[in-house]
C-alpha cells in the first residue's frame, strides 16, 4: 500500500504537526519530539465538530458590559467612568461595545474545525486543523476505511 501525505498542519494530543500521513493502515503525525499512531482498521466512528475560542465569548460579555455600564451609569449621573480615566465618553462606550460586536462575530463566523476518531478507547483521538485540512483528513479516512470494509 502507498503512503498517502496530508501536508496541512494538525494539532492533537496537545502536540503539532506539520502533516499527517497513511502508511500501511496506519494514521501517523509526526514531528520532533512526538509520535502518534492509530490503527484505521479499529477506527469504528468519525465525527466532525467544532470548538468555539471561549475568550473571543469572554472577550465580547467584558465589552458589552464595559459599554452599557460606562453608558447607563453616565446617563443615570451615577458615575462617570469616561471623566474618571480622562477618556472621552463615546470613544470608551462605543469602543467597548464595537470591540464586543466584533469578538462575538468572530466568535460564531471562526469556529475551530475539530475531527474526532473512535477506535474503541475511552476517549476519542481529537485532531484539529484548519477547514481545508480537516475536509481533506476526513475525506481520506473515508476512502481508505470504505476500501478497508469491501476487503475480504
Amino acid at each position: 500500500m502507498q503512503k498517502i501525505t496530508l501536508p496541512h498542519r494538525y494539532s492533537t494530543s496537545s502536540s503539532r504537526f506539520r502533516e499527517a500521513s497513511i502508511e500501511s493502515g496506519w494514521l501517523c503525525f509526526k514531528n520532533g519530539a512526538v509520535s502518534i499512531r492509530i490503527h484505521l482498521p479499529l477506527v469504528t466512528r468519525l465525527e466532525l465538530s467544532y470548538q468555539m475560542r471561549d475568550w473571543l465569548l469572554a472577550v465580547a460579555f467584558v465589552g458589552f458590559f464595559v459599554g452599557l455600564a460606562s453608558f447607563g451609569l453616565r446617563s443615570l449621573g451615577w458615575l462617570n467612568i469616561p471623566q474618571l480615566l480622562r477618556l472621552n465618553a463615546s470613544a470608551l462606550e462605543y469602543g467597548a461595545l464595537a470591540l464586543a460586536v466584533i469578538a462575538f462575530v468572530s466568535y460564531l463566523l471562526f469556529p475551530i474545525r475539530v475531527l474526532y476518531l473512535y477506535d474503541g478507547n475511552a476517549a476519542p483521538l481529537l485532531v484539529m486543523g484548519s477547514k481545508k485540512a480537516i475536509e481533506d483528513m476526513e475525506n481520506t479516512l473515508w476512502v481508505f476505511l470504505e476500501t478497508h470494509k469491501k476487503q475480504p
